[in-house]
């Protein structure tokens, strides 16, 4: 109950202070940065706040109401509260409020406009022909996503400035709009020339110029035309053929040929065959350059090929003579020490085969002079 009470008289010197306010208009640029300042002549020290458009407090003195904010604090006294906004976009438009609190509140209220600076045009041209007029070139100048809306004009060669008809299109935000001139050019030479001209706020004292020459855009109508007419003349020779067709199946049918126009079907088949044959002749000619290229890699890892089999062929056949060579000589090695062997056991064998026969013949001789003298 106390704080209704007290809401509804806080409402009313508030509401008094609305009603005395002045407004302040400030225009920047999507990108720049926003300044706000709240100035009090007041001798009186007295609280500062700042509120956004939607009505949420900023700053209140030198306090932050957000702990995570865009909003930074550039200056506080107890006559100044200014304040900044860096990167202004689109959702910071509106009407930004500083409230003077003293014995009576007062209200400063500054309306920001942000504008959206459009980007360089683009220029397209198209020939019209419609039933019983003569052909005519429309030029369409277009340029998108600003705010507010560009004004377009042309400045024709002779120096002279027109409005084109311009179409405006929003875009789903209401804001940023896609705007568009359209001019129609009835008769041109090969040397005039026509800018798309682009004025806006978010550039003061310049403007975008788009410029357009006729001798290009002749040039590439004529690219064109002749595509266009090479592609008739085909479906033309494609028809004459089925009702020649026709004519040949049906004797009965007799027309008379007109001589003009038998020569000009002879020029266009002969043209036509002879694009066909120097068709052929260069796809013939792409084939047997990628038959060579083959041919040649071919004959290349050939030669690789037999060159390494020959290396691997004599590193075989000196292996083979090394591991001979060693064997042999391992071979003579071992014969050397077992013929030792057998002629030591055979010395050793003679030897010891003398040696008995000598004891046998000594004993036998001992025997001889040991006669007894019985016998004797």
């Amino acid at each position: 109950m106390w704080w209704r009470v007290f809401s509804l008289l806080a409402w009313f010197p508030l509401q008094e202070a609305f009603l005395t306010n002045h407004m302040e208009t400030i225009t920047v640029e999507e990108g720049h940065t926003l300044t706000l300042k709240c100035v009090t002549s007041l001798s009186k020290a007295a609280s500062l706040q700042w509120l956004t458009p939607s009505g949420f407090t900023i700053f209140l003195n030198e306090h932050a109401a957000f702990k995570h904010s865009k909003y930074q604090l550039l200056h506080h006294s107890a006559s100044q509260l200014s304040i900044r906004v860096p990167n202004v976009t689109l959702q910071d438009e509106g009407v930004y409020k500083c409230l003077r609190y003293s014995n009576s509140v007062s209200t400063k209220e500054v309306k920001v406009m942000v504008l959206a600076t459009p980007f360089k045009p683009t220029l397209e041209a198209s020939v019209v022909k419609k039933q019983n007029e003569e052909e005519h070139v429309v030029l369409k100048c277009s340029s998108v996503r600003s705010k507010p809306p560009p004004q377009i004009t042309w400045l024709l060669g002779n120096g002279m400035e027109i409005f084109g008809e311009t179409h405006h299109e929003f875009e789903t935000d209401g804001k940023k709009c896609n705007t568009t001139s359209t001019l129609t050019v009835h008769t041109y030479s090969k040397n005039s020339t026509v800018n798309c001209i682009i004025r806006h706020k978010g550039l003061p004292g310049r403007k975008l110029v788009e410029p357009f020459q006729f001798e290009d855009f002749v040039y590439h109508v004529l690219l064109s035309f002749t595509l266009v007419s090479v592609m008739e003349d085909s479906s033309t020779l494609e028809m004459d053929k089925e009702e020649e067709e026709q004519t040949t199946q049906d004797p009965d049918l007799t027309t008379e040929a007109n001589p003009q126009y038998m020569e000009l079907t002879r020029k266009k088949s002969g043209i036509l065959l002879l694009t066909l044959v120097s068709f052929l002749i260069f796809i013939l000619f792409i084939i047997v350059q990628l038959f060579i290229m083959k041919l040649r890699k071919a004959h290349v890892t050939w030669k690789k090929e037999n060159e390494i089999s020959e290396n691997t062929l004599e590193s075989y056949r000196s292996r083979s003579n090394n591991e001979e060579t060693s064997s042999q000589e391992k071979n003579g090695q071992t014969s050397r020490p077992k013929r030792c062997i057998n002629y030591i056991t055979k010395l050793y064998s003679d030897a010891k085969t003398k040696g008995k026969e000598n004891a046998q013949r000594s004993e036998l001789k001992g025997k001889q002079t040991h006669i007894p003298e019985s016998i004797v």
